[in-house]
């Protein structure tokens, strides 16, 4: 019964409403008292959790845009991964502005988001190419895995290092990620396991039972990132793997052209100097006895002449082919520059071979 409704009843005697209210008033005072102390306590929670302070007092104040927000639900964060997200203020920075506020300025390398330990914020690149949308999924989730790991204790953290360790192993020395990680770890050896941490909690769809125990509490289905990850890993894949296939379909028909334009000049040059060994010795009296050794020797270098010609034109025709393959390998390989481009990166051109 509430203050409102004891004193909303009529027929009462006044005694006992007397006494109804002392315990009513009692009764306030008692639920007065714990909350006082609550207050006491979480303040003293508040001075040793100074961090989970200014989260929660961030993500209260903050309001992420549509593109966020979208961001978020995308990569099916949890409540717990919604939260470290915004409470890092992320904010999504186009080209010119972003190389200002995380970057890296090598060849082949593009920096598409940075979590700054300095004031615990998240900076997310542009990416405007639609085709690439899926990848600002990716790097939303793995920035916002930076900002968990920053907020694990470092007893949290070393614990993690071997099963992030095993699931880096699970890949194999062939994997890309084998020289990501190198050259992360070129730029500073201490982010192996952070970067391990952020990469294989978004990337790799077979972890270790406690990696997915763990990463648990920061996405409600984490197979729901790692599949955005596999779509955009495709669409490079596949681009490398037709790039590759130019290549070294021109390394084939060059190597076809320079033995055939070889052969052709060695058998040239053969067919000239018995060309001029016809004509000395036909035009040498009694150079031959016989009008059917002459017509068999003219006939021979004419057929020879015509083996040789064919032999050309189908080297010529090996010669077109090959340059409209270059054509094509030229347009793929500027495709490639293009999505480099848009995900900031500096490309270095995989050249046909000449």
């Amino acid at each position: 019964m509430t203050a409102s409704e004891l004193a909303a009843a009529p027929s009462a005697p006044r005694s006992r409403a007397a006494r109804a209210g002392r315990g009513v008033l009692v009764g306030l005072a008692a639920i007065s008292i714990v909350a006082q102390s609550a207050l006491i306590a979480s303040a003293g929670w508040a001075v040793a959790n100074p961090r989970a302070v200014t989260d929660a007092v961030t993500v209260w104040q903050y309001d992420p845009t549509p593109a966020i927000s979208g961001y978020a639900t995308r990569a099916a964060m949890s409540e717990r991964g919604r939260f470290l997200f915004y409470a890092s203020l992320p904010e999504v920075v186009p080209g010119d502005a972003f190389d200002a506020v995380c970057s890296r300025d090598e060849p082949d390398v593009g920096v598409l988001g940075c979590y700054t330990l300095a004031d615990g914020r998240i900076y997310l690149y542009d990416i405007t190419n639609a085709e690439l949308d899926a990848f600002e999924v990716v790097v939303a989730a793995h920035e916002m895995l930076h900002a968990a790991w920053d907020r694990l204790s470092p007893e949290e953290q070393a614990a993690l290092a071997a099963p992030l360790e095993a699931a880096f192993a699970s890949v194999g020395p062939e994997s890309e990620l084998v020289t990501r990680i190198a050259s992360y770890e070129e730029s500073d050896p201490a982010s192996r396991i952070p970067e391990l941490y952020a990469i294989v909690g978004t990337e790799l769809a077979e972890i270790p039972a406690e990696l997915e125990q763990h990463y648990a509490q920061y996405f409600d289905d984490r197979s729901v990132v790692v599949a955005l990850w596999q779509e955009v890993e495709a669409i490079f894949t596949a681009l490398q793997a037709e790039l590759d296939r130019r290549s070294a379909e021109l390394e084939l028909l060059a190597a076809e052209i320079d033995a055939e334009q070889a052969a052709a000049e060695q058998s040239a040059a053969a067919l000239e100097a018995d060309i001029a060994a016809f004509n000395d010795r036909a035009s040498r009296p009694g150079g031959y006895t016989s009008q059917s050794a002459f017509e068999r020797d003219r006939q021979s270098l004419i057929d020879r002449q015509t083996a040789l010609t064919a032999a050309i034109d189908a080297t010529n025709a090996k010669v077109a082919a090959y340059n409209a393959l270059v054509e094509e390998f030229t347009a793929l390989n500027d495709e490639a520059a293009a999505l480099d481009k848009d995900l900031n990166i500096d490309p270095q051109r995989l050249e046909p071979t000449e």
